[in-house]
């Protein structure tokens, strides 16, 4: 029986903003505020903001949010290294919150840029403590 090759994981199609992401890697750490960043994807599930999820299925371009390499993947309590809800609940972000509002400003690094600081600056507030990611 012959292999079938391995389809391409990141192959332009539907869902997939090239630009969006590089626009992206020009903002903040979400965790630390250092530039640049990554393009780290929400895998996680949600109805309430009609994303859904699969094994080995990578989210569409418009779940993604940027993280320093360390924060996403090279430090020990890493989005990558730990549960993703975990992570983004000590951080006290609703992850998918914030991608609607980036999303919401493409095209306009200005309006993404202050996205993303008011996200930091607001961190944890709400429930007065870091808990205001819990509402996922």
């Amino acid at each position: 029986m012959a292999c079938q090759p391995r389809p391409r994981r990141f192959e332009q199609g539907e869902g997939r903003e090239p630009g969006y992401l590089a626009a992206i890697r020009t903002l903040p750490c979400l965790s630390c505020g250092m530039e640049p960043s990554e393009a780290a994807h929400v895998r996680m599930a949600s109805a309430a903001f009609g994303k859904a999820s699969g094994l080995g299925k990578k989210p569409e371009d418009r779940w993604a949010l940027p993280l320093c390499a360390d924060d996403r993947r090279l430090a020990r309590d890493a989005q990558h290294n730990r549960g993703e809800l975990a992570f983004w609940h000590e951080l006290g972000i609703n992850p998918l919150i914030c991608c609607q509002k980036l999303h919401a400003q493409r095209g306009d690094l200005v309006a993404m840029r202050a996205v993303i600081i008011t996200t930091i600056a607001e961190r944890g507030i709400g429930n007065g403590d870091t808990a205001s990611a819990a509402s996922l």
